[in-house]
């Protein structure tokens, strides 16, 4: 759900980041959450992310103050005092703070080239999986994701800082909080693995995996840094806890305690699986995986672990993301008590209005509304025209598919697990130029438009026009190297 829409390297929201979430602000959603913000413009995760200003002015705050209103009110600048009275509530506007750490990719993290990032410990990203993959995909790797430096403190607690920067930046532009990205392999979450955290000192994984998160969240809420109401808000992944069966589970259920013990943070947003109905779960035990396992545990038990902590604030709201693409799927979390908020990501592409459509459908008791899921065949659906733009690029897709069959070598990892992330997108890029879904696009289709197109919407000061050509001749090297080997 990260936008992936900034100029290469980075830059502040500008009209395209507005134009997607004027569409959001009219959804009537109640809380409404960023991309992931980067904290460090030398750690950009896949290159096209907003990152926090160095310095906090009038200038460098005013596109993040005009993207808050435009959450808050659908514009960028705030209603006339007169008109305020009659907008009711308005969507909580939260800013996502992430630090890419290990996970950056090599030119497009904003480092010189090679530069290694920072991370716990010098483990690279794939290091499990090394010799378990073909040449090619080992060789992207290795171009791609160098092996980390190990963060001294001083790097720890510059770190630190920069989320510290990012909750100021938030509140000073006008936003009602933070969502702290503790999850998906970044920065935090390399801290809490024991896979990417081999550290011995005080930050080691398996002697205190929640203390680099506890400083970020100590040092946000320390008197003076931000206001008393400003939201605080935690993303976890039960996925980042699948392995050993209950060893696992335990220690995922004990950070969820640890962090409502706290007494400062405002919500928990567990994401990672697909939600079940509890009806259903018993007649498929047998063919769940051990990450949906860990899921259902986060939801079932989270709430009540939560509820149980004794602080001078109240405990964080469980906010559930995973699957909640049907109606009674919803109605189910609620229904039994499995969260306070409903996450919706993908759905919310392919319905920017759901709220609205949702409310509509119950007052209208329009009952096969949401029932069933999306379907996976929708995406790609074969274009109209055999003679439409559409209609070539998939023949071309199809080509390309035929000559990598004869390729040995398989598609590099690195890119075959986001081709459908790639596809929605691009959808969001079509929301943000009031278009409406392109259900005829492919994913290998979005995924090239995604790494190899232009950005929309980039201000014309950015200077990005030889960038991404330079990002195109690139993957052009690399797939000649690879092709030249298979020669």
């Amino acid at each position: 759900m990260y936008e992936h829409f900034a100029p290469l390297w980075g830059s502040p929201p500008h009209s395209g980041i507005l134009a997607l979430y004027a569409r959001w602000a009219a959804g009537d959603w109640g809380m409404v959450i960023t991309g992931n913000v980067q904290v460090a413009k030398d750690h950009l995760p896949l290159g096209r992310d907003m990152i926090v200003p160095d310095v906090l002015t009038d200038e460098t705050l005013a596109p993040w103050r005009a993207l808050a209103n435009v959450m808050h009110f659908g514009s960028p600048e705030p209603p006339a005092p007169a008109d305020a009275k009659d907008l009711g509530k308005t969507p909580l506007a939260i800013v996502q703070i992430s630090h890419g750490g290990r996970q950056t990719m090599n030119f497009f993290s904003g480092r010189p080239l090679f530069a290694p990032p920072l991370a716990p410990s010098a483990v690279p990203v794939g290091a499990s999986h090394k010799g378990k993959e073909g040449w090619l995909s080992a060789f992207v790797h290795s171009l791609m994701l160098q092996v980390p430096k190990e963060m001294s403190l001083t790097d720890i607690h510059r770190a630190v800082g920069q989320f510290v920067h990012g909750a100021q930046m938030a509140a000073r532009g006008g936003f009602d909080g933070v969502e702290v990205h503790a999850a998906h392999g970044y920065l935090i979450s390399q801290f809490i693995s024991p896979k990417s955290n081999r550290r011995t000192d005080e930050y080691s994984a398996e002697r205190d995996p929640l203390h680099f998160l506890r400083d970020v969240v100590f040092a946000i809420r320390a008197p003076g840094v931000v206001p008393n109401d400003f939201v605080v808000g935690v993303k976890l992944n039960s996925a980042d806890y699948v392995g050993d069966g209950s060893t696992k589970e335990n220690r995922a259920l004990e950070h969820v305690r640890e962090i409502g013990e706290w007494g400062l943070v405002d919500f928990i947003e567990v994401s990672g699986g697909d939600y079940e109905d509890p009806q259903f779960i018993d007649t498929v035990e047998n063919f769940k995986s051990p990450r949906q396992v860990i899921f259902e545990s986060f939801a079932e038990k989270s709430m009540s672990i939560l509820s149980n902590t004794a602080t001078n604030r109240p405990p964080p709201v469980v906010v559930l993301t995973g699957g909640l693409n049907t109606l009674p799927r919803m109605t189910s979390v609620l229904a039994h008590d499995h969260a306070h908020l409903l996450g919706i990501a993908r759905l919310s592409v392919l319905h920017p209005e759901l709220p609205k459509e949702l409310s509509s459908a119950i007052k209208s008791g329009t009952p096969a509304f949401m029932s069933d899921p999306p379907s996976v065949s929708e995406l790609g659906q074969r274009p109209r025209s055999l003679l439409s733009v559409r209609a070539v690029e998939r023949l071309l897709c199809y080509i390309l598919i035929l000559v990598w069959s004869v390729v040995p070598a398989s598609i590099p990892r690195i890119i075959g697990a986001s081709a459908s992330v790639n596809w929605y997108n691009i959808m969001l890029r079509r929301i943000a130029r009031g278009q409406d879904i392109d259900y005829t696009m492919g994913t290998i289709g979005a995924t090239l438009r995604c790494y190899l197109g232009g950005t929309p919407y980039a201000p014309q000061e950015s200077g990005e026009g030889w960038t991404w050509w330079a990002a195109v001749a690139m993957v052009g090297v690399v797939l000649g190297i690879g092709l030249g080997q298979v020669v």
